[in-house]
């Protein structure tokens, strides 16, 4: 939770930018993974360094929650290439539409509130639908 605030994120936020991600990392598909100062498996918050350069953002260029090993290894090596050579269409994909940033990753339900979702899977497949509140034109359904 230490390295949400340093974001400007809530524990709502979190769990629901990890509903959007389908509680799984949008680059490799798997679950966080790595011992961290905070125990196993703590979700790494990506940010557009562009944005905000050190270690903590605005919160909004927040753009995921990744792997430890996508954070550190996977995005900040690809980011560092050349334009040329970044060819990724994966990489690419999700640098041009961030989970963080789509509508579905808004707080709305009330599974969105509660338990923490953001450790080694433990929460992933639970949560709520029940709408917080209904948003007229939001592409989710109530």
């Amino acid at each position: 939770m230490r390295q949400a605030r340093r974001h400007g994120l809530t524990l709502a936020r979190v769990n629901a930018i990890l509903r959007a991600q389908d509680d799984t990392c949008p680059l490799c598909q798997g679950l966080g993974g790595g011992p961290s100062m905070e125990g196993l498996s703590w979700w790494h918050i990506d940010h557009d360094h562009a944005c905000c350069p050190g270690q903590s953002s605005c919160g909004q260029c927040v753009r995921g929650l990744l792997c430890r090993n996508c954070n550190s290894r996977g995005l900040a090596w690809y980011e560092n290439l050349t334009a040329d050579l970044q060819t990724w269409d994966h990489i690419n994909a999700y640098l041009a539409d961030p989970p963080a940033r789509r509508p579905e990753a808004a707080v709305l339900f009330h599974g969105d509130l509660q338990g923490v979702r953001s450790r080694d899977g433990a929460f992933a497949g639970w949560r709520s639908d029940r709408l917080l509140h209904r948003t007229p034109g939001h592409p989710l359904k109530p």
